[in-house]
């Protein structure tokens, strides 16, 4: 075995070997604290596979863009997948970036807030180290004039009639407009009351006027420009490859799988043993018992059927769950150990 085949396995067997006893251990072990890194050795074992995950990229780049360079054979489908791959990432970026737009505006106004809360706090809390009172509150008013001016200009240029007049949204919008008129309006009379003048005691009522105004502001914002970017382009392009061309062909997929599922149950409900014609039975009184038909025939074919869900098809379950996680174990133990690798050394050699 090369050296590079030796690191693998010591790795692997050291990454094994750590979360086993962190798992077994406990926290503190003869007063050292085993646990106090845990975090940033998971974060390192995320950032790899996310690596992975680029890798992973980069692998079916090379892969079917060499094919499709050569026009080796089933070219076209490479060049459907590398194609759908770049729309779909570089739309989906021009969703992220309008999200995250809504999601800057919206966090400018918490902020202020928040600053209009901390200014309360401190001055109760007598907090050192901090300016007085009246200087932050003027730095206070001048950011929110130039908040306010900015989302009055915005609300004014806002554009009703991308939505279809009288609908739901159409209604919405209006409403939303009115109320962040309503909360900018009462943000700016509570800053009107903020104390600027030096050595005036402050009064911190005010500043918990603005603080509810613009929390109230910031939640109506997001509101209305969540549903602004519902009605955009990047939204609407988004949703057609997604809902309209991804979910679609998924179903198709599935809808296909139908057959498949068909051609198996005939194959199963054959009655060649007793085995399958005690499966054949128990599926008919299930199937019976599902419909209203079920109840003409019997009226108690319900209850056999909950019985048999219940019953023997949750011990059956419960037998399967348990020879699964046996496997499991058993999988994770010879990848552990690298046990598996050694098939693939014997293939290379």
């Amino acid at each position: 075995m090369n050296v590079r085949g030796r690191l693998i396995k010591l790795v692997t067997f050291l990454g094994g070997i750590y979360f086993f006893l962190e798992f077994v251990l406990p926290g503190t072990v003869f007063g050292v604290k085993i646990d106090t890194y845990h975090d940033q050795i998971s974060n390192g074992f995320i950032t790899v596979g996310a690596m992975a995950a680029g890798l992973g990229l980069i692998n079916l780049l090379m892969q079917h863009g060499s094919r499709i360079v050569f026009l080796r054979r089933e070219w076209p489908y490479s060049l459907a997948l590398l194609s759908g791959l770049a729309i779909m990432i570089a739309v989906t970026v021009q969703d992220w970036r309008g999200t995250s737009r809504v999601a800057q505006e919206v966090a400018g106004i918490s902020r202020l807030a928040d600053f209009a809360g901390r200014i309360r706090s401190d001055h109760e809390g007598a907090t050192e180290g901090v300016l007085p009172a009246p200087a932050r509150n003027r730095s206070l008013r001048e950011a929110l004039d130039r908040l306010l001016a900015r989302i009055e200009d915005e609300a004014g240029a806002f554009d009703l009639d991308r939505f279809v007049q009288g609908s739901i949204d159409h209604g919405l919008a209006r409403g939303y407009l009115a109320e962040a008129g309503n909360r900018a309006d009462a943000a700016r009379a509570a800053a009107e009351r903020l104390t600027v003048a030096d050595g005036a005691a402050p009064d911190l009522a005010a500043n918990a006027a603005v603080v509810r105004a613009l929390r109230g502001l910031a939640e109506n914002w997001r509101n209305l420009r969540n549903l602004e970017y519902e009605y955009s382009t990047p939204k609407h392009v988004y949703r057609l490859l997604f809902e309209g061309l991804f979910v679609a062909l998924g179903s198709a997929m599935f809808s296909l799988l139908g057959f498949y599922i068909a051609a198996a149950a005939y194959r199963a409900f054959r009655v060649r043993s007793a085995e399958s014609s005690l499966m054949m039975v128990a599926a008919v009184l299930v199937m019976l018992g599902q419909i209203p038909f079920g109840v003409w025939i019997w009226s108690g074919l319900p209850d056999l059927r909950l019985w048999l869900l219940e019953i023997p098809n949750s011990a059956a379950f419960r037998a399967i769950t348990f020879g699964a996680g046996v496997a499991g174990l058993v999988m994770a133990f010879r990848m552990w150990f690298s046990i598996e690798s050694e098939s693939f050394d014997r293939e290379e050699r």
